[in-house]
Order: C-alpha cells, then sequence, then structure tokens
C-alpha cells in the first residue's frame, strides 16, 4: 500500500500558477512508482492517487491467492481514480496517477480524461529488475503490507514491455536519491511546459 493518502499535498509551492498536467505511472508492484508520486507531492505540490487505494478499499476480495489485485479490484479501481482525477485537473496544477497500468485501455482512457479538460499528458513507466521488485514487496509483506508474488509481477512485466504509448521510461535500480535526480530530470521540464508564461497568465 502506499504510504501517501490518495488525495494528500503539501503546499509549499502553492503560488505558482500551472495549466494542468497529467503523469500517468504506471510500472509493476516494487518498481518505484510510491516513490516517485512522493517526490513530486514534495517538490512540485502535485495532487496523487493511486489504483491500490481504491482497490483496496474493497477489502480481502480486492486481492487473489497470488497477491495481485483480482479483476474485479481492477475494474473498481481505475474508473474511480479516473473520476478523482477529474476533479483534480479541474483545479490545474499537476496531477499524478499512479498505478501498474498494465493494459493499453486504462492508459487511453485516462489520457482521454486529460485531453478533456485540455491538459497536457504524459504516460511514464518506473522500471527495474522484476527481481528487484519482488525482494522490495517481499519486505513489505513482513511490514504487514500486501502485494503480488514475483510469478505475477513478471507477468505484468511482459505486459508492459509490449506497449508502444508509453512516452518516458525511468529506471530505479540503484539509490533512492539517484531516483529523485532521474525523476527532476524528467519531470521539471514537464513542469515548465506547463507553466504559462507571466503574461499567458490571467488577471
Amino acid at each position: 500500500m502506499p504510504v501517501y493518502s490518495f488525495a494528500w499535498r503539501e503546499r509549499r509551492n502553492a503560488t505558482i500558477v500551472r495549466s494542468a498536467h497529467l503523469i500517468i505511472v504506471c510500472g509493476v508492484p516494487g518498481a518505484g512508482k510510491s516513490s516517485f508520486a512522493l517526490h513530486a507531492v514534495k517538490r512540485w505540490d502535485a495532487i496523487c492517487f493511486a489504483s491500490e487505494t481504491f482497490a483496496e478499499t474493497l477489502g480481502p476480495v480486492a486481492r487473489g491467492p497470488s497477491g495481485d489485485l483480482t479483476p474485479e479490484a481492477i475494474m473498481y479501481a481505475y474508473p474511480a481514480m479516473g473520476a478523482a482525477v477529474e476533479n483534480a485537473l479541474s483545479r490545474d496544477g499537476l496531477v499524478v496517477a499512479v498505478g501498474s497500468f498494465r493494459s493499453e485501455e486504462q492508459r487511453s482512457r485516462f489520457r482521454v480524461i486529460a485531453k478533456s479538460y485540455n491538459a497536457s499528458v504524459t504516460t511514464l513507466r518506473v522500471v527495474c529488475p522484476v527481481e528487484i521488485a519482488a525482494k522490495r514487496i517481499h519486505a513489505r509483506l513482513a511490514l504487514g503490507e500486501r502485494g503480488p508474488d514475483e510469478k505475477a509481477i513478471r507477468k505484468i512485466a511482459d505486459g508492459l514491455n509490449g506497449a508502444d504509448d508509453i512516452d518516458l521510461v525511468l529506471s530505479n535500480d540503484s539509490s533512492i536519491d539517484d531516483f529523485y535526480r532521474r525523476i527532476d530530470a524528467v519531470v521539471e521540464p514537464l513542469i515548465l511546459a506547463a507553466t504559462p508564461k507571466t503574461s499567458d497568465r490571467k488577471p
């Protein structure tokens, strides 16, 4: 489970005026999507939503024997997250939607939501070796959290490997500080592009 609330954010940069931009963060469980979201909240005042947060409201039926989300949980979580993203995009700023996003249909649905609000959108995949992701999930299990086993993680990775609609790929295979630097390198240009010039801002 992500450690952030699905609608939690800090207001450190509340004075910055930005047009709406949606980042769809996909990847296998354990890849580092939650770390990406937390960094986006703290650094750019992003509003972040996680599919797992919505799925877990269903209780035990949210996960199958492998620890992966059930089809029923997925069918519930992504539309619910989409509705939350719509509401957030209506207020401008940076919005981050986090999930495995294992199907092109899911990713496409969120791109359509962004376009309906005249928001720019980026689909970003966080990647790391499946073995590393599985070890991270195993460590979370020891803390009482839930997640899929290595076989289920590999199946999700195989599906994403065939995706041709990913705009950016971000590796998370070393230190957390290095991962944050990589995030900054790819997200800061998006933030600048979504920040209107002074002459373009409404009075």
